[in-house]
């Protein structure tokens, strides 16, 4: 109830404009969430720097059929490069390359196949592209459901010169019956992992060449005991009509700059978010006070949060859109809550149906669609935004000490802010002052390092007290040892004094 409480406090204070004021110019709340789990709020970690309108933005080309967006109409999917943003707009089917003011460089939605004499081979076109992503020397794969039963995979030049096309994959392993790629991501080696809508058998990886691979970050069927105890008593008739027990289904990826994917899926999972190594495995790391699923707490007739698109920046923070609720989650590579950006509505800085959420250094791009209209709002840190991310920065390149200093200022910003106790303690634990950081992890309510820091604290007390306890039990030894000789002197002296 405390918790509920605490929530619905947190939907009340969004309405107020005093706390919007407080909220440094934000029109959304800010919170986080304590051992316990309960939300605490926050001062704003990011506000709007940009908002571009989809209808101000032109993408006509000379040959499109009648009727074609003029238009951005709705941004699926947006790619970030050092110079460019690479953005998929979905209804007007085509790729639109911009520099970082939103000018709009290039448009493609059709490209030529040539064969080794240079004759053309046919022309290709977009159908309905869900994905982009751009290699470091310029290679970009494009990922087209279509409007068919398959789809395809697209690589091209840095010059938007045709490549490769890859269809269904042609392997007796490759078990899901269709092929409609949404989300791809590519490693250093040209391999290439792809999210396929309605495939539940996990993430596809296949060759450089389009070769399948495998199946990656395959999660475990979700079954409702209640569902699975009604079916005992189903007939035939009415198991064929209920739905199948499937796994769950990928959202979202991005890639980091180790080659670790982090994937984010359906809200039937029990980990949404997941940072798979080559070997396919989830290894990311979840030691914050909740787990990275989004709310763990929701407001009434509130639904659970419905992850999507996930990026990561390149100190290990990542943020996943809930599209569900509307919302960012950014966490650190440990796995804690940092803050919450976004709310649904109407305002600058809320969304309606965001698609798609991609770093830029410390910026945040967002694209919002919805069917009669597409934004792109560009997210920057405040100040308190811009010190959490550089003291999770300095945290992760291993400077925990320079890194105190920072969780302090933050401190001084939000007192409620208990990572910061932890980054502190770290500092503390680095430089080995174990009763200091054992009170920055109580204040932090982190038990795991508490322990830890205790463990050590235990161990150097015992080593400075050991001479003395040394002493003690080698002068009992000796006592124990010279008893017998001495008693028995003092025997003689009293036989003697008798005689």
């Amino acid at each position: 109830m405390r918790k509920l409480l605490m929530f619905v406090l947190i939907g009340l204070l969004s309405l107020s404009t005093s706390f919007l004021q407080v909220q440094a110019g934000t029109n959304y709340p800010s919170y986080t969430y304590d051992y316990w789990r309960n939300p605490l709020l926050s001062a704003a970690p990011y506000r709007v720097k940009q908002t571009i309108i989809g209808g101000s933005v032109q993408i006509a080309l000379p040959d499109d059929p009648p009727g074609a967006p003029q238009t951005l109409r709705y941004i699926e999917d947006i790619f970030v490069t050092e110079d460019r943003y690479f953005l998929i707009d979905m209804t007007a089917a085509k790729l639109v390359v911009t520099d970082k003011a939103f000018n709009v460089l290039d448009v493609i939605r059709n490209f030529d196949e040539f064969d080794d004499d240079d004759n053309l081979v046919t022309t290709h076109t977009l159908v309905r592209p869900r994905g982009v992503f751009v290699t470091d020397d310029g290679y970009i794969y494009i990922a087209d459901e279509n409007n068919q039963r398959d789809g395809f995979i697209y690589i091209l030049d840095e010059d938007y010169g045709f490549v490769a096309r890859h269809g269904r994959p042609d392997h007796p392993t490759y078990t899901s019956e269709v092929f409609r790629p949404s989300k791809i991501v590519v490693d250093v080696a040209r391999r290439m992992y792809v999210v396929v809508i309605g495939a539940f058998d996990g993430i596809v990886e296949l060759q450089r060449d389009g070769e399948f691979s495998r199946f990656v970050g395959v999660q475990p069927v979700q079954v409702n005991p209640i569902d699975l105890l009604w079916r005992n008593f189903m007939s035939r008739e009415q198991l064929e009509r209920v739905r199948l027990f499937l796994p769950v289904e990928y959202m979202g990826m991005s890639i980091d700059k180790e080659g670790f994917i982090y994937a984010s899926a359906s809200g039937t999972s029990s980990a949404p978010i997941q940072r798979i190594n080559p070997r396919g495995s989830d290894v990311l790391r979840r030691t914050g006070y909740v787990q990275p699923i989004g709310d763990v707490v929701r407001m009434p007739n509130q639904n659970r949060s419905g992850l999507t698109s996930i990026t990561v920046n390149t100190y290990g923070m990542y943020s996943v859109l809930d599209r569900t609720n509307k919302k960012i989650f950014t966490y650190n590579d440990e796995g804690y809550l940092n803050y919450v950006i976004g709310f649904e509505g109407d305002f600058e800085g809320n969304f309606l149906f965001p698609t798609s959420v991609s770093y830029d250094g410390e910026l945040l791009i967002v694209s919002d669609s919805t069917d009669t209209r597409t934004i792109i709002t560009v997210f920057e840190p405040t100040d308190f935004g811009a010190k959490v991310n550089l003291a999770n920065r300095l945290t992760y390149q291993g400077d925990s000490i320079e890194a105190a200093e920072v969780w302090h200022d933050i401190l001084d910003m939000n007192t409620n802010y208990s990572l910061a106790y932890i980054g502190i303690g770290h500092a503390y634990y680095r430089q080995r002052d174990y009763e200091m950081a054992m009170e920055s992890y109580r204040l932090g309510q982190d038990r795991i390092n508490y322990s830890k820091a205790y463990k050590e604290y235990r161990r150097i007390r015992f080593e400075q007290n050991f001479p003395v306890i040394g002493s003690i039990i080698g002068g009992g030894v000796l006592v124990a040892l010279a008893w017998p000789i001495l008693k028995d002197l003092l025997q003689k002296e009293e036989e003697a004094d008798i005689s």
